[in-house]
């Protein structure tokens, strides 16, 4: 019987939703499970409430600076046929507590292992992805697939929906014209199938060490929102950088710039963003076979549906 870990963390729900969906999946194909949810030593409030407490989060997630985890309950020395990392991704980075497990004794098991790697997002999973592929080859994994879940709804209507459910809890639809908050439930049977599949293929030829979930519909990139995404990484990082500077110089500076930083963002949203969609538009005969190039990074391992 092929045995499969599931690693994830959710501070929403979201996550393990789409980690218990992916393992549905895999035990109607036979596949034994094992879940293991991350804890962070001190949690983190779900809602937060507060819109400070939210953003002072941004530059330990983007800097790679996590929480002390809890101590996962498995054996680091186990050995599975497969491990599914379940992951949201804040700030354009894997949360900091997935972030935690990797610096964790317990990222042994991850040496030699296949992994498929799921990120739970609004719409902008790209540069999480490329920063979990990192971390996998670090850690001595093979990874085999890449899965994006993202949240129901067009990318402007998510921008009140998700901000509004995780603030405060809310996810019912607002005022009739904004979709509920979170993944729909017809992805979360893609998640199921896909689930299925990766078992299946994995009986059948998994020492092939291709991937597990080619031609399936694992990854959907919005081409247009691709340079966007990691313009606004850089910006994060630098305001991440600063916002700590300020933290060193006293505490109170730090929380003038998390302020600032959050109204930055409101405003890179409304200006830079039509603006950047704009150029990348104007600049496509240009720069298409970069961007093309680039998309097929972000899509691999399991590549484009």
């Amino acid at each position: 019987m092929t045995r499969v870990l599931i690693v994830y963390y959710s501070q929403s729900g979201e996550a393990e939703r789409s980690a218990k969906a992916f393992a549905e999946g895999l035990q109607s194909a036979g596949a034994s499970v094992v879940f293991e949810a991350l804890r962070p030593r001190t949690d983190y409030p779900f809602p937060w409430r507060s819109p400070r407490r939210f953003f002072d989060n941004m530059p330990e997630a983007m800097l790679g600076l996590p929480p002390e985890i809890e101590t996962p309950a498995f054996e680091a020395e186990a050995r599975f046929d497969l491990v599914v990392i379940v992951y949201p991704v804040w700030f354009l980075s894997p949360a900091p507590v997935v972030q935690a497990f990797f610096k964790s004794a317990h990222a042994a098991v991850l040496r030699d292992a296949d992994v498929i790697a799921v990120s739970v997002s609004r719409n902008m999973w790209h540069n999480a992805s490329e920063r979990m592929k990192r971390l996998l080859a670090e850690a001595g994994a093979r990874h085999r697939d890449t899965v994006a879940v993202t949240h129901q709804g067009s990318a402007l209507l998510t921008l009140v929906s998700t901000p509004r459910a995780l603030l405060f809890g809310k996810s019912d639809r607002l005022l009739g014209v904004f979709p509920r908050a979170g993944v729909a439930e017809d992805d979360m049977g893609r998640v199921r199938r896909l689930g299925a599949v990766a078992a299946a293929r994995l009986a059948d030829a998994g020492a092939s060490g291709g991937p597990l979930l080619a031609g399936e519909p694992a990854v959907a990139i919005k081409r247009w929102f691709v340079v966007p995404e990691l313009l606004a990484w850089y910006f994060f990082y630098a305001w991440a950088q600063f916002i700590r500077f300020l933290g060193r110089v006293h505490g109170g500076l730090r929380a003038v710039g998390v302020y600032a930083f959050a109204i930055f963002l409101v405003c890179l949203i409304l200006v830079a963003l039509p603006c950047t969609l704009l150029g990348t538009w104007l600049a496509y005969p240009v720069v298409r076979r970069r961007l093309d190039a680039y998309i097929a990074r972000l899509a691999a391992p399991t590549g484009l549906p």
